[in-house]
């Protein structure tokens, strides 16, 4: 017995759901063969050859099917076929006799509701979408979740992620399309616990999902869970190998210290897209790190000279490209080039009105007036904001400085030397970021964009103590050496610079060494081994420590900087490849800079020592004690014979 039109209708139109075109048309086929003038068939041909990307036969289809039978759905297909083609007024017709026909479909609702958007009537949509809901009842989520994607679309995302989760409460279970749409809503509105919170709960029944997988590993990533963020980002790229993945991946690798794998990783994001300037900056960030400085600087600079992409990618690839340069020793160039990290910064809204911005003609000899006041922000972190400071005395002597500082550094800051060793205060004054500017400030500027606002162009010039004690006690006795192992873990790659705590007890083995611990917070079993624990307030009190040491030995953080600053002997641990403002260029002192690949031309007394291999933490440090040890051994001793000598 032949099956029913009506079911075969049925069955063809679930397998067009099911995404099953060409499946459908055999049904509406079936019918059509038998009678050609079967509107339903027509209408469901119409369908399918929508699907196919054939809207100018789907208008054929659904007009012919209206001549016959003239149900409401067919005028919403028509609508929507016409509306493909561009032909804005006649879909407007066609659906506004479908909701004349059945004012209270939700299709028809909401097909006027995305014809309107399209027309860029977005009152009109808002209101047909809103009008889709009220028709679908309480329990219906398709027009809940279209009215979710307009509103994020009108990038009123906090309203759009209400109506998703509505629809996604509504929803079948294991709906995966809706789930993915939650998830990169709450993502976009910063809601990560939920996020995380949801994509566990999902994988813990989908555990094959690698789309969630993926999500949840940029999450944890996101939230500087490393190490947990890496198998789910695994599992994500061996079924979905997408740039994006591969990208997550890389630095994911990078954070956790292992560049090789970062590299690989990076590299499959560039060669999926390689029209993606985040990637390119990324990749550009592994190569500077492994020391292939050509190669990273043609990557950032294919991307600024890439017009299609965004603002702020190009302005961290001038970023990335600036650091390069200075690594290099090319000061003017590299001054100019690390300008762009303004761009990367969040607006400075603490003070209104806002000055402006700070420029070279200000700062020209005989510009302005002497009187006149320059507001200086420290935008980034305490060791930068030392190294920065030696700056201040320059701009003190054309202009009188106001120097915004976090609290921990004012007492240390208020120390402020210029190089003749004559105290900066009289011509600064520091306040806290919260604080009220005084009056008299004409403009504004970073302490990092000093360098380039007073047209410095040459090397660094090695400066002797600039802040700290003037007077500097010393320990009577034996030999006191300063430790600190690890910096801000917060920092997103501070694996790559911090070593194990229990790698640095092979220094116990040092004679007649007194350790003095300088990492805050340490204490007790944080400890490597016994040593003593001075009290650390604000950075003045650090620096009173150190002014009581005869060594410190420390990795890139800012107590290197304190100790070079006070002018201190200082070892750094410095990992492979290292801040730009370690390298080799930059490693001179008066004379060549090639001379001293070892040293710093920032601090004189600054040694530097550094793994040979970029190997992944912990064994990025496999031998670099040691060498440590052995040499604090040799000073140690060659310090004993010259006190004895002195004695």
């Amino acid at each position: 017995m032949p099956e029913k039109a009506g079911d075969v209708i049925e069955q063809g139109l679930r397998l067009l759901a099911q995404g099953q075109a060409a499946a459908a048309g055999g049904h509406f086929r079936q019918i059509l063969r038998r009678d050609g003038s079967h509107a339903g068939a027509l209408h469901g041909m119409a369908c399918v050859v929508r699907a196919c990307g054939r809207d100018d036969l789907a208008i054929g289809l659904a007009g012919r099917a209206i001549e016959i039978e003239g149900a409401s759905h067919y005028y919403v297909t028509l609508a929507q076929a016409l509306m493909a083609r561009g032909h804005v007024v006649q879909a407007r017709a066609a659906v506004n006799v479908a909701i004349l026909k059945s004012p209270r479909d939700p299709v028809a609702r909401a097909a006027q509701a995305r014809i309107a958007e399209e027309s860029h009537d977005f009152t009109t949509a808002e209101t047909a979408y809103a009008q889709a809901i009220a028709c679908g009842g309480v329990d219906a989520w398709r027009p809940r979740a279209d009215m979710a994607r307009f509103l994020w679309r009108r990038n009123r995302r906090a309203d759009a992620l209400s109506w998703m989760r509505k629809a996604f409460c509504l929803a079948p279970e294991g709906d995966r399309q809706l789930f993915h749409e939650l998830v990169e809503m709450l993502l976009g509105c910063g809601h990560l616990p939920e996020a995380r919170a949801s994509l566990e709960a999902w994988l813990q029944h989908l555990p094959d999902d690698a789309m969630a997988a993926g999500n949840l590993g940029a999450v944890l990533f996101a939230q500087r869970e490393f190490a947990a963020a890496l198998p789910w980002l695994r599992q994500c790229v061996q079924v979905l190998p997408h740039a994006d993945v591969w990208n997550n991946l890389g630095l994911t690798f990078m954070a956790l210290g292992d560049v090789a794998r970062a590299r690989r990783a990076l590299e499959q994001a560039h060669d999926l897209r390689r029209d993606d300037g985040r990637i390119a900056a990324n990749l550009a960030t592994v190569l500077a790190e492994q020391g292939e400085d050509a190669p990273a600087a043609a990557l950032c600079r294919a991307v600024m000279a890439d017009t299609h992409a965004d603002a702020q990618t190009r302005a961290q690839a001038r970023f990335n490209l600036g650091t390069l340069m200075l690594g290099q020793g090319r000061m003017a160039e590299g001054w100019a080039l690390w300008e762009a990290r303004h761009a990367l910064l969040p607006a400075d809204t603490t003070h209104y009105p806002v000055l402006p911005r700070c420029t070279r003609a200000m700062l020209a000899d005989g510009a302005g007036t002497t009187g006149d006041r320059i507001v200086v922000h420290a935008m980034q972190g305490m060791g930068d904001t030392i190294q920065f400071l030696r700056y201040v005395p320059m701009l003190a002597r054309r202009r009188r400085v106001v120097l915004v500082l976090p609290p921990a550094l004012h007492r240390l800051a208020a120390s402020l030397r210029d190089r003749t060793g004559a105290s900066v205060a009289r011509r600064m004054e520091i306040i806290a970021p919260n604080d009220e500017y005084p009056r008299g400030v004409v403009a504004r500027c970073d302490l990092f964009s000093l360098p380039y606002l007073l047209g410095l162009d040459a090397l660094p010039r090695p400066m002797g103590a600039y802040v700290g004690p003037v007077a500097m006690p010393r320990a009577m006795g034996g030999i006191r050496v300063g430790l600190c192992w690890a910096g801000n873990a917060q920092y997103r790659f501070d694996r790559l610079r911090s070593v194990g705590a229990q790698r640095m007890s092979m220094l116990a083995g040092v004679r007649d060494v007194t350790f003095v611990s300088l990492q805050q917070g340490a204490g007790g079993a944080d400890l490597p081994f016994p040593m003593e624990v001075p009290s650390l307030g604000d950075v003045m009190d650090t620096a009173w420590v150190i002014a009581t040491l005869d060594l410190v030995i420390c990795v890139d953080t800012m107590v290197a900087h304190l100790a070079g600053a006070m002018g201190r002997p200082v070892w750094l641990l410095n990992r492979h490849g290292g801040d730009w403002r370690w390298s080799a260029a930059l490693g001179g002192g008066d004379g060549d800079a090639s001379s001293r690949p070892h040293g710093s031309c920032w601090y004189p007394h600054l040694r530097q020592f550094r793994p040979a291999h970029a190997l992944p933490p912990p064994h990025a440090w496999d031998g670099v004690i040691e060498q440590v040890r052995d040499a604090l051994h040799d000073w140690r001793v060659a310090r004993r014979d010259v006190r004895g000598c002195l004695d």
